[in-house]
């Protein structure tokens, strides 16, 4: 989605008649003449229901819009660029189109100009695409009314405003290829998590095909300097990808002719289909991959335990080979306690080495936490119980009130966080409505009127959003040192919980609950000194150790 501004330089009316290859008259007297413009296939007028009959009508509608747009830097229209699929005829490409655009006038209440286009010459012939122009505001009977999608105009809203949409769009064109009888379909996702969904239903030939480096929209400028022999950074970019991608896919394939060739020799070889051979391979590397990763985990998850043969280290500090399907990982978040094999598992066969680590942690934290619910159920019942001792009954008090202290603090730190956040929102949009106002008008009758004590209208509307803004961020202040002042409060509450867990761990008999996330330091080798060199006391650099003395 693009937005037209004013203060950009853009014009609704040009970019309606160039879009859709009409001649409209701008209101400031200016003609915009692209009549003879090629590669336009259809153009529709959609609007809300009720709305006037100039609203259909492209050349009274941006008109209008131009005209009721009256500040220098105001949005003028939004566009929305969707690529159609090239299996459709041109009316079913059509109705999809106007789908597509009847989906945004219903969406946020505007009126919509929808211009289909055909490939460019000498580009991709299957780019078939649709301009969607809409108007700023909502068109009601009345005309127009409030801005439209404001929501995209905010910083996560926003975001996540764009995130459906590409979802309902791209379920609007999967309905459309269902109903050609196309088995093709599309995907709004990023291809990680494409690649991640064909891993886990077992389907290894899309991940094949999956594996590869994203590319950028490289736009009008990029592609016009590509028919002039030109390559921008964008370009060669999105150049260097293709070329790792294909390279990637190559890997894959050599590995899967490798693997049937083996087997050919070995008498292995089956007759069945190819992708299920070469997906079958995958999934044995897989497990062996999750095998190496499970037995490390576990070997580091529990207490005390022996350090692994140095067979199984010299397996997973094995480099990966060229040409493999899944790389050799390394045994990942050390130091953690429990049972997190199963979930280590889970997600070896189709996530990188980071998730697997951010799993285990989350499987450790998830065991602490039953550990400390089993100590606090415990700690109740040894009040209760008249065989328990005087300093097991004082330590299980201890335990519950430090506990809940340790709580309030945490919910008192999420509320000021979550303030903080609305703080700095309050602030985002303060200085949004003053950069709309933008500074006191500096003419001479602006500066009498101030002068005088009384400024104009617009020059109150800049300085109130000024002093919006300085109240906003002594607020935003004020919200950051409470939240410095929670954090320590809960820092301190957490130890002194976490002390009170570790004497009625004394005094049960219990294992001390701890959640440590950072690996264990490999301590560095001693350095190897040269022959007929004496170490000095008192020296801590290698270069010092090994100067001889002075004889």
């Amino acid at each position: 989605m693009k937005s037209l501004s004013r203060g950009k330089g853009d014009s609704a009316t040009a970019a309606a008649a160039y879009r859709a290859g009409l001649c409209l008259d701008d209101p400031s007297g200016a003609r915009h003449d692209y009549s003879k413009k090629g590669g336009v296939l259809s153009v529709d007028m959609l609007a809300p229901d009720g709305a006037p009959a100039w609203a259909t009508d492209p050349r009274q509608l941006w008109a209008k819009v131009e005209g009721h747009e009256t500040r220098k830097n105001a949005r003028v229209a939004r566009e929305v660029l969707v690529a159609l699929p090239h299996e459709l005829d041109p009316e079913q490409r059509r109705g999809l189109a106007k789908d597509l655009g009847q989906l945004l006038v219903e969406r946020y209440g505007v009126a919509a100009q929808v211009a289909l286009h055909a490939p460019d010459k000498g580009g991709d012939n299957r780019n078939f695409h649709a301009h969607i122009l809409i108007t700023p505001r909502q068109v009601g009977p009345d005309g127009f009314g409030n801005s439209a999608a404001k929501v995209l105009d905010e910083f996560k809203a926003g975001a996540q405003e764009l995130k459906d949409l590409r979802a309902a769009i791209g379920a609007r064109i999967n309905a459309a290829l269902t109903a050609a009888g196309v088995a093709s379909r599309v995907d709004h996702r990023r291809l990680v998590d494409q690649k991640a969904e064909a891993a886990q239903r077992g389907d290894f030939g899309a991940v094949a095909q999956l594996d590869r480096v994203p590319t950028k929209h490289e736009g009008k400028a990029v592609t016009q300097a590509r028919r002039r022999g030109e390559r921008l950074p964008r370009a060669k970019r999105n150049d260097r990808a293709r070329t790792a991608s294909e390279r990637r896919f190559n890997q894959h394939t050599r590995r899967f002719e490798d693997l049937k060739a083996k087997a050919a020799a070995d008498g292995r070889l089956q007759l069945v289909d190819e992708q299920a051979l070469h997906a079958r391979a995958l999934l044995e590397r897989r497990k062996e991959g999750a095998q190496r990763l499970r037995t490390a985990a576990m070997a580091q998850a529990t207490p005390n335990s022996p350090t692994p043969k140095a067979a199984v280290q010299a397996r997973a500090k094995k480099p990966h080979k060229a040409g493999a399907s899944v790389p050799r990982q390394a045994a990942g978040a050390a130091g953690q306690r429990g049972k997190v094999s199963a979930a280590v598992e889970r997600v070896a066969r189709s996530k990188d080495r980071v998730q697997v680590e951010n799993v285990v942690m989350q499987e450790a934290q998830k065991q602490l936490e039953e550990l400390i619910a089993e100590m606090l159920a415990r700690a109740r019942r040894a009040l209760q119980l008249p065989e328990a001792t005087p300093w097991q009954r004082a330590t299980a008090r201890t335990l519950l009130e430090t506990h809940d202290a340790a709580r309030q603090a945490r919910e008192a730190w999420r509320r000021t966080v979550e303030e903080r956040k609305q703080a700095r929102e309050a602030v985002r949009r303060a200085r949004a409505d003053r950069g709309h106002y933008g500074p006191p008008a500096d003419d001479p009758f602006s500066r009498m009127r101030r002068a005088l004590g009384h400024p104009t209208a617009h020059d109150r509307q800049a300085l109130d959003a000024a002093e919006t803004v300085k109240r906003a961020k002594v607020a935003e202040a004020q919200a950051k040192a409470d939240r410095d002042a929670a954090s320590r409060q809960r820092q301190q509450a957490e130890a002194v919980a976490e002390k009170a867990r570790a004497q009625f761990a004394q005094a049960f008999g219990m294992p001390v609950p701890r959640f440590d996330a950072k690996p264990p330091q490999q301590p560095e080798p001693a350095p190897t000194l040269a022959p007929g060199v004496e170490p000095t006391p008192g020296r801590t650099s290698l270069q010092e150790r090994q100067r001889p003395r002075m004889r």
